[in-house]
């Protein structure tokens, strides 16, 4: 059985579905980004990290008004490392914890009159320091079909997991007509730094999906190969035997996504083709590697999300053989929902951010919970 409890977290009124008994599986969702509050109009392109202690960062495309308008990154940083007793208020249970308070959104860049959009996050677990690509545009223009001469590709930091964040590097010069993800980077078991996305050869020419990485500890980056064509936003995993598998956003018409295979690091692609068992409307997607219990097996699960009909019915899949298979999925909302962001949490629970709504799936980004006995369904 599962309770709704009303919820009050800095001042916004939440919803959580949580279950009644520690045996059961657990799923709860709560909004945390909502359209005209805090003096923007959309919130759009989710992305989730989490920090060495634990804190979730998540970072949102604070939008004046559509794609290409003037747009801030910002960022809500999560409370709590562990569960907090419940207490009433109000005649109301007010509910404490890891996920389910937050601290009031910032802003990591301002927009000032630009577009600062696609945020791809990735964390050099050994330095802890958060590096933020990132991408700006002027006067309107949206960054698929722009003039890719006219776009700036940006690169900040924080080495306080979120709170402050360096003023940007240009790295257009390097990485001239390369747009981030937009989701999470990863990084390598060789400690290599990757961040997917794609590559824009000229404006209104099919793009290609590629990475960009690091093996310096970001100081200095490069763009590998692209696949073979008309795909775009991209998201990465490193597979058992340390093949990189791309995971891209197709626009080939074939209903489901692209996948290509890097045996070193995603400077080049092997072994391209459409991806059957994970249908798509032509919406970005979201992928992550996590490590099941032992009685599970050695082998990593993936975890994938992504709206499967138009851009409603978010569902997220497991395979367990590297990609080779999928689940049939669960529905994590059967409504209205687009992009995403995942990432597996300090305490052992999986994160998705993901834009939803009533009527559009723009009205508000929210974010769900679940543990693996959930996703599992077992």
């Amino acid at each position: 059985m599962r309770l709704p409890l009303a919820v009050y977290t800095l001042g916004l009124a939440i919803t959580v579905v949580q279950a009644a008994a520690a045996a059961e599986a657990t799923f709860t969702e709560m909004d945390l980004f909502l359209g005209g509050h805090d003096n923007v109009n959309i919130y759009r392109i989710p992305s989730l990290i989490v920090a060495p202690s634990g804190t979730i960062l998540a970072l949102i495309e604070a939008r004046e008004g559509d794609d290409g308008d003037p747009t801030d990154l910002a960022v809500k940083r999560s409370l709590y490392a562990t569960p907090q007793p419940p207490r009433m208020l109000n005649g109301y249970p007010r509910v404490f914890g890891y996920g389910v308070n937050w601290e009031p959104m910032r802003t990591v860049l301002p927009g000032k009159g630009a577009a600062i959009m696609n945020p791809c996050p990735v964390l050099d677990a050994s330095t802890g320091r958060i590096w933020l690509p990132c991408y700006e545009v002027h006067g309107g223009l949206k960054e698929h079909i722009q003039d890719p001469y006219k776009g700036r590709f940006l690169l900040t930091y924080s080495d306080d997991e979120g709170v402050t964040w360096a003023p940007p590097r240009d790295l257009t010069a390097d990485l001239a007509r390369f747009i981030a993800g937009p989701g999470v980077g990863v990084q390598l078991r060789s400690g290599r730094l990757l961040v997917p996305g794609y590559w824009a050869p000229a404006a209104n020419v099919p793009s290609r999906s590629c990475v960009v990485y690091s093996d310096d500890h970001g100081q200095s980056w490069r763009r590998g190969s692209q696949v073979s064509g008309n795909t775009d936003e991209s998201q990465a995993v490193e597979l058992s035997d340390g093949t990189v598998m791309l995971n891209c956003r197709s626009n080939r018409g074939k209903g489901c996504r692209y996948v290509a295979r890097s045996r070193d690091g995603g400077e080049t692609w092997f072994e391209e083709s459409d991806e059957p068992s994970l249908p798509e409307p032509v919406c970005q997607a979201s992928i992550l590697r996590i490590s099941p219990p032992a009685a599970e097996g050695a082998k990593p699960w993936l975890v994938f999300v992504n709206p499967t009909q138009g851009r409603t019915n978010l569902m997220v899949r497991v395979s367990t053989d590297d990609g080779k298979t999928w689940s049939a999925g669960r529905t994590i909302q059967s409504g209205p929902a687009a992009y995403t962001g995942m990432a597996l949490l300090k305490d052992g629970t999986l994160g998705v951010l993901y834009e939803t709504g009533k009527v559009h799936p723009y009205e508000k980004v929210a974010f769900a919970r679940f543990d693996r006995q959930w996703l599992t369904g077992k």
